[in-house]
């Protein structure tokens, strides 16, 4: 199975349109699009348009934020809760077993970001089964994660490591570019590149997914690249060759 996460920065336009359309090429079963810009209303044509008829999406407040979730025909998907900051679901595999997908979207503004995280730590309250979270958090790590521009706050920081710490959910790294945000500007000066999307799960190490890959994608359109999560891909081996496996 595939799932995209991808923070687009709006379906307003023909050009962004084009490049969420070529992003098909990725073959996804399930697509979690944040920032959509749109109302439930007009995202609904994109099911024909991306080939995954099943939707369901949080409209936009004003010109800002906006979720959808969209999955391919046959997924057996439930969308459980639906918020201005994420969508939580449940997918039934073919031989009965469940695991829990969130796609996350968190706000700018500095002040808010701790809703999220008080909202992660609510959903974990609630944990049912194997669970993968997915998304764009806006916030790093570690001080790595950041190129360019003013050093991120510690106590910002040190508050995005409890909560996943909190809920037993480890990043499954990534394949590709370290970083998957860019600002616009052109000079070098001014040029900020952060990792502000990823994918972090939680679970014993059951083997279910022992080929897996996480790939930060091209960004065509957006200033985001899209989280590209294969869960039947190439063998992914440690250091000393044995292979790795998911924790979900």
């Amino acid at each position: 199975m595939k799932i995209i996460a991808w923070n687009y920065r709006g379906l307003r336009n023909s050009a962004t349109v084009h490049g969420l359309l070529n992003a098909q090429k990725e073959d996804p079963d399930i697509l979690f699009l944040s920032k959509t810009k749109m109302d439930r209303v007009r995202i609904q044509g994109f099911r024909w348009k991306l080939g995954l008829t099943n939707m369901m999406s949080k409209g936009c407040y004003g010109k800002c934020g906006g979720l959808a979730i969209f999955w391919r025909s046959g997924i057996d998907l439930h969308v459980w809760q639906i918020s201005r900051m994420h969508i939580d679901a449940e997918v039934k595999e073919a031989d009965g077993f469940v695991w829990r997908l969130t796609g996350f979207y968190e706000v700018s503004a500095t002040k808010k970001k701790v809703l999220l995280w008080k909202a992660m730590c609510t959903l974990n309250a609630m944990r049912r089964c194997p669970w993968l979270c997915v998304g764009d958090f806006n916030e790093v790590l570690v001080e790595g994660e950041k190129e360019g521009g003013p050093k991120r706050k510690h106590i910002y920081m040190d508050s995005f490591k409890e909560a996943p710490k909190d809920c037993d959910l480890n990043d499954l790294g990534f394949e590709g570019d370290p970083f998957t945000w860019r600002n616009n500007s052109h000079t070098s000066e001014h040029y900020i590149r952060e990792r502000l999307d990823r994918v972090l799960a939680y679970g014993e190490r059951i083997a279910r997914f022992p080929l897996y890959r996480v790939i930060n994608g091209e960004p065509r359109h957006s200033d985001h690249r899209p989280i590209i999560m294969d869960t039947n891909s190439l063998v992914r081996r440690g250091n000393q060759g044995e292979t790795a496996c998911v924790l979900f």
